[in-house]
């Protein structure tokens, strides 16, 4: 009831007095005017509390229908990187040629120069990340699903440290995955709508980190929809999944369909325009390559190699997914499976997405090295499509024991094309023409022209004797070709893309309600360099760790990481 609305009752009733006023008594009509006004200000104070208390029940349906929660990680690490002698690649220098009738011309050769084996130590390493979760009850079926996530490395840069690996290149793909500055990342966000007779649809940002079977590690539930060993990243897109328990299948038996960007090369992406220009890399010899010998001194020096690029197509990721749940009892206790299989096409993939690097060598002086600096990339081609298939088997035997495997296959596709980026040269004519690119950093999986293929597998268990610790291992190989779209896992690097072996052992004490300490060791072996990536300059079978390869820069060879974390969830 509303102040207003007693007044006009209180006027309504006051005219049947004002009628008989002539014969009434002038007291009476005092007194009842009187007790007419206490009775109203009694009303304005209900009134008053009836607005506080609708005010405290609209409240509170609001904050029910946010949903906030989140975890707190503060974390200690210590870490050895070895590199095996290695061949540092220098540039090109001239070389020449007798040629037709006399003539002189110059071929490009390689320099290098041989760096020794060597250890680089960082005994103290200290990190903060907060993830921040959300969810958004629309009605019954409709909701929004994020999570904010502000990671850095205690005093860090705002950008990571370029180590050669990709997940050192920073984008939106890993902005929440790798340390970066103190800015709330966004990592998840969707709509998600659900009809249950039919299946789930959801839009935005994807629920396409830390999958299975990551959750065994972290003892939690299922995080994500694309195992870990598949995808590992942030992706923009739709998805499908269709109910099956309505087939005769387990219930919460899925199969989906997904849809994402990798690289949006039009605007926003690529540029506004359908072409562009960017520099790409150095010329080592532009000068008019023929006529007389030439000195040393005489030797052009190697300018900026710029050449267009564009148009360029969106690269994409078009998945498929089945998921079935098994609950049983045998042998006197419960067991509780899944079967999770996957299929991803990940089309027109690009060479580099834009990205921010940090002290990455950029020359001062053409040809020379210079004072290492932020620069930035962007795609220069699409190099063609990849298949990937993924399968994940996790039992969970009782309270106590939980193991898993998980297999995963690559095909490259590659259209013939390499990476702009790299070392050019202008050719005599019977050596390919002018403006000749010697190197760079290539097509897909090292072949531009045939197909490759790769495996991995991934393999663990938790052993929980008490609900409150738990101790885990875990292994991991991949192949010498092996690639996985997964920029980084928080770690050193992206262990489940190496290209060799990684050992992980770790205890998790709850000694607190959602507080925990966790120590762990993970022991990387590399066989091969350039694990992350999908390009590389040559076939990898040369850039074997153990034969002295030939690198523009260095990679490790093995990673011995301990680490001691402080983990709160609320």
């Amino acid at each position: 009831m509303r102040i207003t609305r007693i007044a006009t009752l209180l006027l309504a009733g006051l005219g049947p007095l004002a009628l008989g006023a002539q014969t009434a008594d002038q007291d009476d009509i005092k007194k009842q005017i009187q007790e007419l006004k206490k009775q109203v200000e009694v009303l304005e104070e209900k009134a008053k509390e009836q607005d506080k208390t609708l005010t405290k029940v609209e409240t509170k349906v609001a904050q029910d229908n946010i949903a906030w929660g989140g975890d707190l990680r503060t974390r200690f690490d210590s870490q050895e990187w070895n590199f095996k002698p290695y061949q540092q690649f220098m540039g090109f220098a001239p070389q020449a040629m007798a040629g037709p009738g006399g003539s002189t011309f110059y071929v490009p050769s390689p320099m290098a120069m041989q760096v020794p084996a060597q250890d680089y130590n960082n005994s103290v390493q200290w990190s903060t990340r907060l993830r921040l979760r959300l969810g958004i009850n629309i009605n019954e079926h409709a909701k929004i699903m994020g999570r904010l996530t502000m990671y850095k490395i205690h005093g860090g840069a705002d950008v990571p440290t370029f180590n050669g690996s990709p997940n050192s290149v920073a984008n939106s793909f890993n902005s929440g995955k790798v340390p970066t500055n103190d800015i709330l990342h966004v990592e998840r966000a969707s709509f998600v709508y659900d009809w249950p007779s039919v299946g789930v649809l959801s839009i935005g940002r994807q629920n396409t980190s830390d999958g299975p079977p990551f959750e065994v590690r972290e003892g939690t539930e299922r995080q994500a929809t694309p195992q870990a060993l598949a995808v590992n990243a942030m992706v923009d897109g739709i998805g499908w999944k269709f109910h099956l328990d309505k087939l005769g299948l387990p219930e919460h038996s899925l199969f989906g369909l997904c849809y994402g960007i990798g690289s949006e090369s039009g605007f926003g992406g690529g540029g506004a325009v359908k072409t562009s220009a960017a520099v790409v890399g150095f010329n080592f010899f532009p000068a008019t390559n023929n006529g007389s010998a030439l000195t040393p001194a005489q030797y052009p020096q190697p300018a900026l190699q710029v050449n267009t690029i564009g148009p360029l197509k969106d690269s994409t990721v078009l998945g498929a997914m089945f998921d079935m749940p098994l609950l049983f009892e045998a042998f006197g206790t419960v067991h509780a499976a899944n079967v999770y299989v996957g299929f991803n096409r990940f089309g027109n993939m690009t060479d580099i997405p834009y990205g921010s690097l940090n002290n990455f060598p950029v020359p001062a002086a053409a040809g020379m090295g210079g004072m290492p600096s932020s620069q930035y990339v962007t795609a220069t081609n699409n190099l063609g499509d990849m298949d990937q298939w993924t399968a994940t088997w996790k039992h969970k035997i009782g309270d106590t024991f939980t193991y898993f495997g998980s297999l995963g296959y690559i095909k490259s596709h590659p259209n013939g094309k390499v990476s702009q980026y790299g070392a050019y040269w202008n050719m005599p004519a019977p050596y390919g023409g002018s403006n000749y690119q010697l190197t760079g950093f290539g097509g897909l999986l090292g072949d531009p022209v045939n197909s490759q293929s790769a495996t991995a597998y991934y393999v663990g268990f938790r052993y929980d004797p008490t609900p409150e610790l738990g101790i885990g291992l875990e292994f991991n190989h991949g192949s010498p070709k092996w690639f996985t779209y997964s920029p980084a896992t928080g770690e050193a690097t992206e262990k489940l893309g190496t290209r060799g072996d990684v050992w992980e052992a770790y205890i998790h004490w709850s000694f607190v309600k959602n507080v925990a300490l966790r120590a762990g060791y993970i022991d990387y072996k590399y066989s091969t360099a350039f694990s992350g990536w999908h390009i590389a300059p040559m076939g990898l079978e040369n850039f074997d760790l153990n034969k002295n390869p030939m690198m523009q820069y260095g990679f490790p060879a093995g990673i011995k990481n301990t680490y001691l974390a402080l983990e709160v969830k609320f």
